[in-house]
């Protein structure tokens, strides 16, 4: 599943392209047939159209994947105190790092930092403590690497069950799907189109130009259900995944209801796609003109950074989102996104996090869900199994604060996961040349990435039902869990596993 080292100003100007029909958007039936048998491989022509990435992140793809780091070289997140003079800003990096070539760079509105660049070659964490040392900073950070918390694994609500232990058959009789409540989901995109997008491909030693096909999940994505979609890397109205992860997690908040594969818990809800995080195949259309055939192992699983999640979520906070799913993490601390979740908050928001995936690898804490503890309206789940027990690969900690099902293999095997629509398995595998993100149907993940989805689904039911503080929506939620594990809050499943029904019934405003 499921971001160079050339000199600046030198960006080289990786496509993808869109290919354009003389006379419409759409390409003939000959055309998708052939794209879809063959993964066609064309000449290396000039398009009429190009969807260009954002400039420097190429270069930092590059950096990352030479210098093996966990951020992204060559750049510092910094906050300076309120108020401060752009001349001071200067000064106070330049006494902080005397004789570093480095420059400033306003975020924009949807970021409350400034972007400080050094070389690509620095010692950015050890930068980054130089900087928060001065008095003119409140925090100075790396922009820290994320990923899905998906655990990897080898059409119908029947095999569902992560539905039926929220109790959420029952629940629907008291809510029908928070219907035009708007939930942003912050991840790697969404299936909503159906489009023929031409990227670079190094494969059998050779630069090639490929088309790639992609469809509109039509159980997710109906006419005007989505509302402001952002691709924070290519900087448009376009987040297309290229994952599966992000078309996955938002089928469990809002699969419509009587799809072919099964349903969401806010099937009435308003999408909001917000894409920060690459996949693996466009890792490799990045470095695809370096050679690159094979993916570097520090982008297993995708790359997401912490700057773009925290922009996405000030963007939703101001842009109709009552309620935010996050399902990646990271072990870096980010004050950006710490910042962020609290902007998100005190404009109505309620945050649900992955609680990561960590438990067997160390256990150690994952951000942003650590931030949860301190922030009322912001919960890190945890994920169960069909057992109801804790997944074996779920992370403890004290700041867990739910538990929901996330699926374990290890008890059920291929039934045991979160079922929902996202792309064919096969149309994904890196071994070929060109993938396939237009072969939709019913697979099944696990992870507390499928974890949190199910409680953002139950806030935005709650939020349909008139509870609209971020901080009483996660009262309530915590107030009627089933209790799991030791009596009361524990590192394990917080307040216990969530219900539905009886959140919904215990507030006294079943219909």
């Amino acid at each position: 599943m499921l971001a160079s080292d050339t000199q600046a100003g030198t960006a080289r100007p990786l496509l993808p392209h869109r290919k354009e029909n003389p006379v419409g958007r759409s390409v003939t039936l000959v055309g998708l047939v052939l794209v879809a048998a063959l993964g066609l491989v064309l000449s290396a022509q000039e398009p009429t159209f190009t969807r260009r990435p954002r400039a420097d992140l190429a270069d930092r793809l590059r950096a990352v994947a030479r210098l093996g780091t966990d951020y992204v070289p060559g750049r510092i997140l910094v906050k300076f105190r309120d108020g401060l003079p752009t001349q001071a800003m200067t000064s106070a990096v330049t006494l902080a790092l005397p004789g570093t070539a480095t420059q400033l760079r306003a975020g924009d509105a949807y970021t409350d930092f400034t972007y400080v660049d050094v070389p690509l070659d620095a010692d950015v964490p050890a930068m980054a403590a130089a900087l928060a040392a001065r008095p003119e900073i409140a925090f100075a950070e790396p922009d820290a690497l994320r990923r899905p918390e998906v655990t990897p694994t080898d059409p119908s609500f029947a095999r569902q069950w992560h539905m039926r232990v929220m109790n959420l058959e029952r629940a629907w009789d008291i809510n029908d799907g928070a219907r035009d409540v708007v939930v942003a989901v912050i991840d790697s995109g969404l299936a909503m189109a159906n489009d023929v997008l031409r990227f670079p491909r190094f494969f059998a030693g050779r630069l090639q130009i490929i088309d790639v096909p992609f469809a509109r999940s039509t159980d997710i994505v109906s006419t005007n259900r989505l509302v402001a979609p952002y691709d924070f890397l290519y900087e448009d109205t376009l987040p297309y995944d290229m994952d599966g992860h992000g078309t996955h997690v938002t089928g469990t908040i809002g699969q419509q209801l009587n799809a072919e594969s099964g349903v969401g818990v806010a099937y009435n809800a308003r999408i909001m796609p917000l894409k920060v995080c690459l996949g693996e195949w466009e890792v490799l259309f990045f470095l695809a003109e370096d050679g690159v055939s094979t993916l570097p192992p520090i982008f297993e699983g995708g790359a997401c950074f912490a700057s773009d999640e925290a922009r996405a979520i000030r963007y939703a906070a101001d842009n109709g989102a009552k309620v935010m799913n996050i399902s990646i993490g990271g072990e870096s601390p980010a004050a950006v996104t710490q910042s962020a979740l609290q902007y998100a908050v005190s404009r109505g928001a309620f945050v649900a996090l992955s609680g990561g995936n960590r438990f067997e690898d160390g256990n150690r804490p994952g951000y942003p869900a650590v931030y949860a503890r301190d922030i009322n309206g912001v919960m890190a789940v945890a994920a169960v199994g069909q057992d109801l027990n804790r997944a074996y690969y779920s992370s403890t900690g004290d700041f867990i604060e739910i538990a929901a099902p996330g699926g374990n293999t290890r008890v059920g095997g291929a039934a045991g996961r979160i079922w929902q629509q996202t792309y064919r398995a096969s149309g994904l595998s890196l071994n070929q040349l060109a993938p396939r993100f237009d072969l939709l149907e019913d697979d099944a993940y696990q992870g507390t990435s499928m974890a949190a989805p199910h409680v953002a689904g139950l806030a935005a039911l709650l939020h349909a039902q008139g509870i609209r503080n971020p901080a009483t929506i996660e009262a309530a939620i915590r107030q009627f869990a089933t209790d799991r594990g030791s009596a009361g809050r524990d590192n394990e499943y917080g307040f216990g596993l969530v219900d539905a029904r009886a959140t919904l019934r215990g507030l006294g405003i079943a219909r």
